[in-house]
Order: C-alpha cells, then structure tokens, then sequence
C-alpha cells in the first residue's frame, strides 16, 4: 500500500483538474500504483544491487568468478552507484512532479472526506490500472477518428457546395488590400489562382485538384512558381511544404490567409526563440494559427 508523505500538496494545478473525467481519475491511479511498484523496486537497491559487485567477495562460493584486479571492482561499484542514483532521481523527479502534486492533494482531500481513514483498507490494488488506462485512451482514439471523419465530411460537403464560388473567394482577398500581396484567378475554366508575395520575392500557385487521399473532395495544392531556367530554393521548398501539410485543405480562403502570412517571411522572427535564423541559418517558415493570427517558427523550435 503506498503512504501518503512527504510530498507537498499545495499545487496551485490542483484546483483546476477534472476529477469527474474518468481519464484523469485512472491516470492519476495509475501514477499511484506506478510509484508503488518503483518502491518496490528501491527496496532491492540495497543492499542486493547496489553492491552487487561484492558479491564475489562476500559469497564466493555464489560467485562465477571473481573481480580480475581492484580497478575493474571500483569501476563496476561506479557504474552501480551512479544507476542507483539516476534511478532514486527518476523517482524523486516523479513523486515531486507536478501532475503528482495535483494528485497528493486529491489523496489528501478524499482520506480527510474519510475520516481520516486510508482509501485502500486491503492493502492491494484491487484493478490494474495501466490496463484500464490503455483501454481509455483506445477508445478515446477511436472517438477522435470518428469526429475527425465527420468534420472531414461535413468539410468536403461544404468544399462541394461551395466548388463553383472559388473566384468570388479570390475577389473577396483580393478587395482587402493585403500590402504586399497580388492574387490573380486565372482566365480558363481550370481553378488555379496566382499569389505574389512582392516583399518575400516568391509567387504560388495554388490548384485545385482531387484530393490526394482518394476522398473525392477537392482540395487546393500549392506550388511555387519559378521563372524559366531557375529552380525552387531551400526557402521557397519549406514554405511550399508547410503549406501543403495545413488543415482545411478544401478552404481556399483560409489557404490565402495563410500564404499572406508568409509576405514578411524576412521580417518575422520565430515566435518562441524570437530569432530570425535557427542554427542552420534557416528563416521561420512553419506557421501557426493561434488566437486569430498566424504565428511563425522554425522547423527546429
């Protein structure tokens, strides 16, 4: 049975967990019983393996054979009091941890609602959680897919409804005035539309084609168009890459906002490291959408 002590259960996290979410409830039971059983491991630390180099000199007659000098003893006594550290450290680090903090002060709370009394009169665990736990998170999987498949569709069914429209779309970009930026449909009855980003020097060709996953929906796939005799450079390849792996590929006005986001490419500084170039001398060209605006970071950050 794992005692509560020695822990520090003012987590100020812990006011604002979801104890009625059975995820959190068996994740947290299953943090608990994964801390007993490293417990239970750190009681054979010592003195059994910790000094386990010895053993040919304590017991020799258990011994396949003994230490060939003292250097090759005082080295493997090293090596097995520097894992018996990382391994007591390992545990620390998770008994002090703030997702266990929240934890302790459940514990806390639920024995004061019980008078005082342990949670587990038996002493065992009476459910192996990391097996309850591992049946959640599939079926929370299997939850996601399906609403996942379902956005998919209902985004395909408006891409379709909305498939003859796309030239109005571009209008509509184009009458916001983006400094920076030129949009051009093309004149023929194919659904490609130019974008110019004047600043970055780069122009994209956006198409739209079926989509690649064999859905039938229509999506807009991105290219760089270069002049004659030239070809696409490092730069111009992670940007075109970014934005062929974004969400909504059926959006053609969420595909231009985002393209227009790349027009001070050379001005923007990456959003976490607040550098211009990572270590590789690389500009920020993945993009974010957080809070109404477009963010920018490195591949690396």
């Amino acid at each position: 049975m794992l005692k509560v002590e020695d822990h520090d259960s003012t987590n100020p996290q812990a006011n604002i967990v979801n104890w009625d979410s059975e995820m959190q409830l068996v994740s947290s039971l299953n943090k608990l019983q994964e801390l007993e059983k490293r417990i239970h491991q750190l009681r054979t630390l010592l003195p059994d393996r910790l000094l386990l180099p010895l053993r040919p000199i304590t017991q020799p007659e258990a011994a396949k054979q003994m230490p060939r000098s003292p250097q090759v003893l005082l080295q493997e006594l090293k090596e097995s009091a520097r894992s018996g550290v990382a391994e007591v450290g390992t545990f620390q680090a998770m008994w002090q941890s703030p997702e266990m903090a929240a934890v302790w002060a459940r514990v806390d709370e639920r024995i004061r609602d019980n008078g005082g009394e342990l949670l587990q009169p038996s002493g065992v665990w009476e459910r192996d959680y990391d097996v309850l736990l591992e049946g959640l998170v599939g079926s929370e999987r299997e939850e996601r897919q399906h609403r996942e498949q379902a956005e998919r569709e209902a985004a395909n069914s408006k891409a379709q409804a909305a498939e003859g429209d796309w030239r109005s779309v571009v209008a509509a970009f184009a009458t916001r005035g983006v400094p920076g930026v030129h949009v051009l449909s093309s004149s023929t009855e194919e659904r490609i539309v130019t974008i110019v980003l004047v600043r970055a020097g780069i122009t994209f060709q956006a198409q739209n084609v079926c989509s690649l996953d064999n859905s039938g929906a229509p999506e807009w796939l991105v290219s760089i168009k270069t002049a004659p005799g030239t070809t696409r450079t490092k730069l111009e390849t992670a940007v075109c890459d970014c934005l062929n792996q974004r969400g909504r590929k059926w959006d053609l006005s969420y595909l231009l906002d985002m393209i227009s986001s790349y027009s001070t490419i050379k001005q923007t500084p990456c959003k976490k490291c607040q550098q211009m170039t990572d270590r590789t001398a690389q500009l920020p060209t993945i993009r974010r959408y957080q809070n109404g605006n477009w963010e920018a970071y490195h591949e690396s950050c």
